[in-house]
């Protein structure tokens, strides 16, 4: 009677491993990808709460705290009608506390941005560039050497929400050597458009002896690049102005 092995050929061996290795990356990666659902889910479950927050923050006239809410409250791509809700409640914040440069700016994003379609709204991926309509007539200038300009800031919660892009900002410079009539002109994102607003308000100038003076009316442009290694595949980060 012929006997039969019950031990598995080597080739049976090997074909086992190989499924059980097949198994585990691939239940390995449907449970990273559920883990990055998951919070996906509870970052956007703590930004709705911002945004709650900042409204009821806002109605009270607890604008300090307000504008601090309003950098969690912003930090979706696609924020639909809330970019233009959340850069009002901005405006009006800066202008309970005195801030004039920043009210003047953002009012004026609002007319040139969220006024009139398809700029209101932009599209979910994230992708779109909005530039204003129409430039003043005789251009614009680089920023004198002197005017030291400072980085703006970004968070963490916009770099782990994929924000980036590039804001284009306009300005002149009053007697005082100090910016005014800030102009948002090219933007991807209100959250980016405000903190480089916020820099070119924070603008200090040192001029030497013997520096010539400006000419007046002049307007100055400057150019913000928020970017991220983990938004977008970059080979550095980079943060330029």
């Amino acid at each position: 009677m012929p006997v039969h092995s019950t031990q598995p050929s080597p080739l049976s061996k090997r074909s086992l491993t190989r499924a059980l290795q097949l198994a585990l990356m691939f239940f390995l990666l449907v449970g990273l990808t559920g883990c990055a659902t998951l919070w996906d889910r509870v970052r956007e479950n703590e930004r709705m709460y911002s945004v709650e927050t900042a409204r009821t923050q806002t109605g009270r006239g607890q604008c300090a705290k307000a504008l601090q809410t309003l950098d969690r409250a912003q930090t979706r791509i696609d924020l639909g009608s809330y970019a233009r809700e959340s850069t009002v409640a901005r405006a009006r914040c800066y202008e309970k506390l005195g801030l004039e440069n920043l009210a003047y700016a953002h009012r004026r994003l609002i007319d040139d941005f969220y006024t009139d379609e398809p700029m209101a709204f932009p599209d979910a991926d994230g992708s779109s560039t909005f530039r204003v309509k129409t430039l003043p007539s005789g251009g614009f200038a680089q920023p004198p050497k002197w005017l030291q300009l400072p980085a703006p800031r970004y968070s963490p919660y916009a770099q782990r929400s994929k924000i980036v892009g590039r804001v284009v900002i306009s300005f002149e410079i009053a007697r005082n050597n100090q910016p005014k009539k800030i102009r948002v002109l090219e933007m991807g994102h209100p959250l980016l458009a405000t903190w480089a607003i916020e820099s070119i308000a924070q603008t200090k100038g040192k001029k030497k002896a013997g520096t010539p003076e400006l000419m007046p009316g002049g307007r100055y442009v400057t150019t913000f690049l928020f970017e991220w290694r983990w938004a977008k595949e970059a080979p550095e980060e980079k943060f330029d102005s």
